[in-house]
């Protein structure tokens, strides 16, 4: 993006999207840089390339929060996107240590092209976990969740103005590949305080199977008040199970929630209610998950093979 009240616009304006003689729409005060040319590129490679130079910087948010509303040719996107990734690969390749992080325009953050110099994006602006839910389940129709970036944010939420609990916030973030607090501590009341540790603690232990374990949506918050995801590690022997109550029912009770994804011969110890079953039966049967009073409530539920 680019300001046109700046020296870059002063001294190139040919270098933004525009179409023709139109007048040029700006958002949020910006207009957008043409990446297509190939001397936009260039300039941003070596301004870019300039400020990592300059400090310890291991972190990069690359975000882009404005449409393109003029193009002087239909092609303009294309060879804007060709033109994107020559500079990100030019830079990723250029700075291998740093963690770069993609973002952009609500639910078009995601680009499996831009998936292959960095490895999540930032899912959503919306951080409150119920709506995360639906977010998350939908964003992996297409993407793993292994490329998601979600954390636990403050309540009341920002956007929606809900208050959920620590616990079901902190068991939503963690259904993503890359899980963070954007908390401040002193506003914590002492029981998000003291729950702090132990979910940081589940997410360094969920982790490795939401990397690279096989994910299934087993109920969608769309069709269920109890919606559920599982992630099964790679050779099948351990499972992490999240389960959600998103409103208090008094009837009808809660469904079976049935897993997937497991050695149906196998044995598993659930730590759930103590109990060891065949993969068979956590299939067919599912797991029978009593629900205290209180909407949004949620479960981490391990299954090992023994």
């Amino acid at each position: 993006m680019v300001n046109p009240n700046s020296t870059l616009y002063h001294e190139h304006p040919d270098w933004v999207l525009h179409a023709g003689k139109h007048q040029r729409s700006l958002t949020r005060n910006q207009l957008v840089l043409n990446v297509g040319l190939p001397e936009v590129q260039e300039f941003i490679i070596s301004s870019v390339s300039r400020i990592l130079d300059s400090a310890n910087i291991q972190y990069v948010k690359w975000d882009n929060n404005r449409g393109m509303h003029e193009l002087a040719r239909p092609s303009d996107d294309y060879t804007y996107i060709l033109g994107l990734y020559r500079v990100i690969d030019n830079l990723t390749t250029s700075y291998p240590n740093v963690l770069w992080e993609g973002c952009a325009s609500g639910g078009g953050r995601f680009d499996p092209g831009l998936l292959h110099y960095w490895p999540q994006h930032w899912t959503s602006d919306n951080t409150d976990a119920s709506n995360r839910l639906t977010i998350q389940m939908g964003t992996s129709l297409v993407y793993p969740p292994s490329a998601m970036g979600c954390h636990v944010s403050a309540i009341p939420n920002g956007l929606t103005h809900r208050n959920i609990s620590i616990e079901y916030r902190g068991h939503v973030a963690m259904m993503c590949g890359s899980f963070g607090l954007e908390l401040n501590p002193g506003e914590l009341s002492p029981e998000e305080a003291s729950a702090v540790p132990s979910i940081m603690a589940q997410a360094k232990a969920v982790n490795p199977v939401v990397i690279s374990g096989d994910f299934y949506r087993l109920a969608h918050p769309d069709v269920s008040n109890w919606p559920g995801v599982q992630f099964v590690s790679a050779d099948a022997s351990q499972s992490v199970v999240f389960a959600f109550q998103q409103l208090y029912m008094i009837k009808p009770a809660a469904p079976p929630l049935r897993l997937q994804g497991l050695d149906p011969k196998a044995r598993y110890y659930n730590d759930l209610d103590n109990a060891t079953y065949s993969g068979a039966t956590y299939m067919n049967g599912g797991l029978n998950i009593q629900w205290p009073m209180g909407d949004y409530q949620s479960k981490l539920i391990w299954l090992n093979k023994v």
